[in-house]
This record gives C-alpha cells, structure tokens and sequence, in this order.
C-alpha cells in the first residue's frame, strides 16, 4: 500500500470508504500525526481519488447522492464519471507521445491532403514501387520491397495520419481514455508492445483490403477496445463500459455498409477495425493466460 491522499481528520469519510469498497476499489484509511491518510496498492487512481474527495468535501448534495446509492448493491447505478480514468502525461508518457505526434503530423500533412510528410507516413509510398498495387498480391510485392530498403516504420507510421477532426478528435480521445489507464497499470513497456503488435496486424490487413491510402488510430483503439474486454473479465477495474464495448461493435458494423459515406464520412477503415478488435482480444487473451492476477478485491 501507498499513500495516495491526505485529509483533515474533521471530514468523516465512511460514506466515501463504503462508495469505494461497493466500487471495489482497495483503500485503506488511517490516521497519521493528526490527519487522514488513504492508502492504495498504487496511484492508479491517485488523480481520480482526489477529484472524488474535492466534490466530497465541497458539494453536500453529492454525499448525499452517494449515502442513497449506497442502499442499492447494483454496481450500474454507481456515478462511474468519478473514477473516470484521466491520465497525465507524467503517468502516461506513452499516449502523450502519441498523440502529440498525430497532432503534428496532422498539421504537416493538412490532415491527410498530402505532400512529402504523408508519403514519408504511408504503408507504401507508391511512388517508390514498382508495377501496381490494384491486386493483394501486387501489395504485398510492394510490401516486402518496402520492407526490404528498411522501411520498417511505415508498418505503424499510418497510425498517426488522419484525415478530419472528426476522425482524429474520436481516435484521440480513446486512445487517452482506454490506453491512458493500462499504460498506468501494466506500464509503459508492457503497452507500447501491444500497440505496436496492434498496429503492425491492423495496418497490413488494411494494405491488403483497401490499398495504401489510408491512416489513422482506429486500429489501435479497436485493440485497446478488445484488450479491456478480456482484461475486464480478470480486472474489474479497467474502465470500459458496456455502452461503449457494444458501441464500437455497432460501429465496425457500420462500417460495411453504405451508411458512413452516405453520412460523408467517408469510407470506413473496415480491415483495420476489426483486426485491431481480434488482435487486440488474442493480445488480451494471450497476456491473461501467462498469469495475470485478479486485481485484489480485500480491502486491508
């Protein structure tokens, strides 16, 4: 356990200690030289625990809320906005790389009208290959030519290309919201290899599907999508609700028909969606299955 907060000792935190507990989040709440001290396993919830205890301290109708909801033992009717998962950039370097790249690369290119920058970023710069890329095999060719000048990063430089705000706004958001909370959890490492291995699946699918135009974090955000799913089942404390798991699954639908160009939307990344979804989901499964603990639900 870590000290995550410090409270003065005329608060009276058992409402908010049993809020947690339901939450099944692990605390542990002490007194130290005259004051209230939390203690956790980690910090992974340090910034959301002290937005909690803002709101607690200063807005009487919120304890109350939570006084009445403790009555109830669904978890639903619990206000999730408060463990809201909000990553900083000290906690994940990671995701704040990204998309401080996309946002770059995004201003060079134009959001994806071209030049030297978005050839640079392609999967295949076309001009550099020889013969077509209209058939998967042709792609291919152009792929392993590619690959063979050593051009190894342009099989995760698409990630970063975007092509509206819309598209990157979505993506962005995601990647902060889903990504930020692993990275704290299983470390900045640990979710550079399953974006990276994310990445390289969903962007080659794409290339074979559609050609080399194309671009964006969908890829990872689906694998991010389908690697919470599998870890929720052993860590209830991955934040990914069922509104937005069946959201994304109704999107990718979506994305094979007509609808999203009728929109103006454009044509939907289809093959990098859902491989990012099955990559994701094995990369989960995979990950879980070389002993993966459950978070611990004892609260000392």
């Amino acid at each position: 356990m870590i000290k995550v907060a410090v409270v003065s000792l005329d608060q009276d935190l058992s409402t908010l200690s049993r809020w947690l507990i339901v939450k099944g989040v692990p605390h542990r709440i002490s007194e130290e030289q005259g004051e209230q001290v939390i203690f956790m396993p980690n910090d992974r919830f340090k910034v959301q625990l002290q937005d909690l205890l803002d709101r607690f301290a200063a807005e009487p109708e919120f304890r109350s809320e939570l006084a009445q909801q403790l009555k109830h033992t669904k978890l639903d009717s619990l206000p999730l906005k408060t463990l809201y998962p909000r990553a900083l950039p000290s906690q994940a370097p990671v995701i704040f790389l990204f998309i401080a790249i996309s946002l770059v690369v995004a201003y060079l290119t134009g959001l994806g009208q071209g030049g030297s920058v978005l050839r640079a970023l392609l999967i295949i710069n076309p001009f550099d290959v020889e013969g077509g890329l209209a058939t998967t095999s042709e792609r291919l060719l152009g792929l392993s030519s590619t690959l063979l000048q050593g051009e190894f990063w342009r099989l995760v430089t698409p990630d970063f290309l975007h092509f509206s705000l819309l598209h990157i706004t979505f993506n962005l958001l995601m990647l902060w919201v889903l990504g930020g909370q692993l990275e704290i959890q299983k470390g900045s490492a640990s979710f550079l290899l399953m974006a990276l291995f994310v990445s390289v699946v969903s962007n080659i699918a794409q290339l074979i599907d559609s050609g080399y135009l194309f671009g964006g974090l969908s890829g990872v955000v689906y694998g991010l999508v389908g690697y919470c799913w599998v870890w929720r089942r052993v860590a209830p404390e991955i934040f990914l609700p069922d509104a937005l798991f069946r959201f994304c699954l109704i999107w990718l639908l979506l994305g094979y028909t007509p609808l999203t160009e009728w929109l103006g939307l454009g044509r939907m990344a289809n093959s990098a969606h859902l491989y990012g979804l099955l990559s994701g989901l094995f990369w989960g499964w995979l990950t879980t299955s070389w002993g993966a603990k459950k978070i611990p639900n004892v609260h000392e």
